[in-house]
């Protein structure tokens, strides 16, 4: 995410280190897409080459059904058809399964070459210090997986992905196609809903500088779609967040609150506040934020305040 993002207007020498670390990132990930591709490739030749010898060699109903097709269909497709049979025939799935397997290792090596990098610990940066540039690239693996994972996206890129790179989330939690910017900082508790396109994100630069932080989400907490939040934001048990509403970097939102536009919450009426066991992610939130103890409340009747 960027705010007020200023350009430097000279770019000092890059370091050694960083130009090393920089070489690295492309070189892991040409050999990451190498390495998925190459046993991707044996499964999808080695069915086009072996499919159709084993079924037939099983006999029934295999042969059969085959032989039923060539007679029907002879001079009407190539000899390829006839050959390849079986496996034209499974094709799809075929394609599928060679191409799940390579997002299986792809990921892997995505995650593996990742842990080279040097994790950036949460603070602020000068743009003109290394520390950005290797937030960067530990990111770029992230970032780069969903234009991997094309069909599969339904499945890996709701919630496995953001797990896979660092994110902390917890059981029974939904998140509704929601945009993770630094997913290895962002705990969500148990029992969420994060809504369509809402976006979490664990760092933002601002005035010139790259400022990380982690977000923490407690349990049973709904943000609403569109919704933006911010480093180092952290929002209590049984919170909303409304749709297109903002929350500041470091803003502390008080459980059994709504939280609507940029900077308005109130306490909610519809449930009973109880204290509750906190376990799994939400365990690092905070329980109670004494400055907003004296919050308005939402009426339960609205007209009784006509």
């Amino acid at each position: 995410m960027y705010l007020h993002h200023k350009p430097s207007k000279e770019f000092p020498l890059l370091k050694p280190r960083i130009i090393v670390y920089g070489i690295y990132m492309v070189l892991s990930i040409v050999v990451s897409i190498t390495v998925a591709l190459i046993p991707a490739m044996v499964l999808f030749f080695g069915a086009f080459q072996n499919l159709d010898l084993l079924l037939n060699s099983l006999g029934w109903p295999f042969v059969p059904i085959q032989g039923f097709f060539a007679t029907q269909f002879f001079g009407v497709f190539p000899q390829f058809v006839f050959d390849h049979f079986w496996f034209l025939l499974f094709l799809v799935p075929i394609g599928f399964l060679s191409y799940g397997v390579f997002l299986v290792i792809l990921l892997g090596m995505f995650k593996l070459s990742r842990s080279v990098i040097p994790y950036v610990e949460d603070g602020s940066y000068s743009n003109e210090s290394e520390m950005w540039l290797l937030h960067e690239f530990h990111q770029a693996y992230y970032l780069l997986s969903p234009y991997f994972i094309w069909i599969f996206s339904l499945f890996l890129n709701s919630r496995m992905r953001h797990v896979i790179f660092g994110a902390r989330i917890g059981k029974r939690t939904v998140l509704g196609d929601a945009c993770l910017f630094s997913p290895d900082r962002v705990i969500i508790g148990d029992n969420c809903f994060i809504g369509f396109r809402s976006v979490i994100t664990g760092h933002v630069y601002e005035h010139g500088r790259l400022y990380l932080n982690t977000v923490k989400i407690g349990n049973n907490v709904t943000v609403g779609g569109y919704a933006i939040i911010f480093p180092g934001a952290e929002i209590g048990d049984h919170a909303i967040i409304g749709a297109n509403s903002v929350v500041p970097k470091n803003r502390k939102v008080p459980p059994y609150t709504i939280w609507f536009g940029h900077g308005k919450s109130v306490l909610r009426t519809d449930i009973k506040a109880e204290p509750e066991p906190r376990v799994g992610p939400a365990a690092d939130v905070k329980e109670i934020y004494a400055e907003d103890e004296d919050l308005p409340r939402i009426p339960d009747n609205p007209a009784d305040d006509s």
